[in-house]
C-alpha cells in the first residue's frame, strides 16, 4: 500500500469559525506542531468546511480495481485552562460524496491529539472512490457540543490521507520476474 495526504487549500459553504496564527482558515490547519495557527469555534452548532487540494499523484499511478481507502484526521485541543471535553464532528463530503459524520470528544490536551474521522472504501453506497471523488474531497467540521463559557475548542491540523494500490507496468513485471513475464 502506498500513501498521500490531502491537505486544505481553501474553504467553502458556511464558514463561522475564528483564524489564529494565519490571514485564511486553510493556512491555519496545516501545523500539526503546536497552537502557533489554529481555527477555532466557541459555539455550538458553528462549522467549517476545507476544500482539499488535488492528489499529489496522477490518476493513471493508482490502481483502482483495488480498494482505495481515505481517512479524515484532525489534531485538537479543547482550551480552558482546566478539564472537561467538548463533542465535534467530522465528516468527509463534496460533489457525489455521501457519508456520514463522525463525532469525537474533544479533550483538554495542548499537545493537540490527532482524532480520526471516517475512513471508507467508497465515496457513497455502493460507489467506490474515484480519481474524480478524491478532487472533490472536502472536510467538514461542527463544533457539537456547548464549549464552557471562556473556552474554545482548537484545530491545528486537517487532512485526508488516502491509502491505495500502486498501479505496476507490464514493463515493471518484467523486469522484476524476467523477460517471459
Amino acid at each position: 500500500m502506498a500513501t498521500f495526504n490531502l491537505l486544505p487549500d481553501d474553504t467553502t459553504g458556511t464558514n463561522q469559525w475564528q483564524t489564529t496564527g494565519a490571514v485564511n482558515p486553510e493556512n491555519a490547519v496545516q501545523s500539526d506542531d503546536d497552537d502557533t495557527s489554529f481555527v477555532y469555534e466557541t459555539r455550538n452548532g458553528h462549522e467549517i468546511t476545507f476544500t482539499m487540494a488535488d492528489p499529489s499523484v496522477t490518476e493513471a499511478a493508482i490502481d483502482f480495481d483495488e480498494d482505495v481507502t481515505v481517512s479524515s484526521f484532525i489534531k485538537a485541543h479543547y482550551y480552558n485552562g482546566g478539564s472537561g471535553t467538548v463533542d465535534m464532528t467530522i465528516q468527509i463530503k463534496g460533489t457525489g460524496i455521501f457519508l456520514g459524520a463522525t463525532t469525537r470528544t474533544i479533550t483538554v490536551d495542548s499537545s493537540y491529539p490527532q482524532y480520526a474521522g471516517t475512513s471508507t472504501t467508497t465515496k457513497s453506497v455502493g460507489t467506490d472512490w474515484d480519481y474524480t471523488g478524491l478532487q472533490n474531497c472536502q472536510i467538514k467540521l461542527d463544533c457539537t457540543g456547548v464549549p464552557s463559557r471562556f473556552t474554545a475548542l482548537r484545530v491545528s491540523y486537517v487532512y485526508i490521507r488516502v491509502d491505495y494500490t500502486p498501479v505496476v507496468s507490464v514493463a515493471d513485471n518484467a523486469t522484476f520476474f524476467g523477460a517471459n513475464f
